[in-house]
């Protein structure tokens, strides 16, 4: 299957005051993302569907049934990853043997191409991979976090970040950013394949 994600906004290295809270923040970029997903790929609904599947009532329409049987299954297979008061749901599983090759263009706000002057590549990299996959304690979430209301299930791309078999990075210059007068040098986008 292949799909692509964006990001734009701040990518530390982990150095920031509030790295918890960066890669939480940006997880929720690709929750909303991976939602539409799974809610549109013929085979991800067909799954989701076939888990929460109800008995037909002659109140609902067919599109009805369908749509609450999506919603029953989502949320029964968050319940499988449920942490810290999140119900995760992951499409890349180590139970579906299951591993993701990304290939991200990396657009960062560089002076003259040098990668560390916004923070090494590798560390922002690794801030990335973790954004990617689902907190596993507490200690990986802000304070007090909790899921909105759209956040149940929480759709994540990976159950770990392990389970990223390849990756290939092409990087260039950020020259702007959609809706930003100004970047800053820890801007980014992302497009990631």
């Amino acid at each position: 299957m292949e799909f692509h994600l964006l990001y734009s906004g701040p990518l530390h290295s982990g150095g920031q005051e509030n790295p918890r809270k960066e890669k939480h923040d940006i997880r929720k970029v690709f929750h909303s993302q991976l939602r539409h997903l799974w809610e549109s790929h013929p085979n991800l609904r067909e799954m989701a569907v076939g888990r929460g599947e109800i008995k037909p009532s002659h109140r609902l329409n067919p599109l009805d049934l369908d749509n609450e049987s999506f919603q029953n299954g989502v949320l029964e297979m968050g319940r499988n990853w449920n942490r810290n008061g999140f119900n995760f749901l992951p499409l890349v599983t180590a139970k579906l043997c299951l591993r993701c090759s990304l290939d991200i263009l990396f657009l960062r706000a560089e002076g003259k191409n040098y990668v560390i002057q916004g923070g090494d590549i590798d560390a922002r990299l690794k801030t990335l991979f973790d954004a990617l996959r689902i907190a596993r304690e507490a200690s990986e979430l802000p304070a007090k976090a909790k899921p909105e209301p759209d956040e149940n299930p929480f759709f994540c791309l990976l159950e770990n970040d392990d389970l990223i078999s390849e990756v290939r990075v092409n990087t260039d210059r950020l020259l702007s950013l959609p809706g930003k007068k100004e970047i800053e040098k820890h801007d980014v986008y992302l497009q990631i394949g």
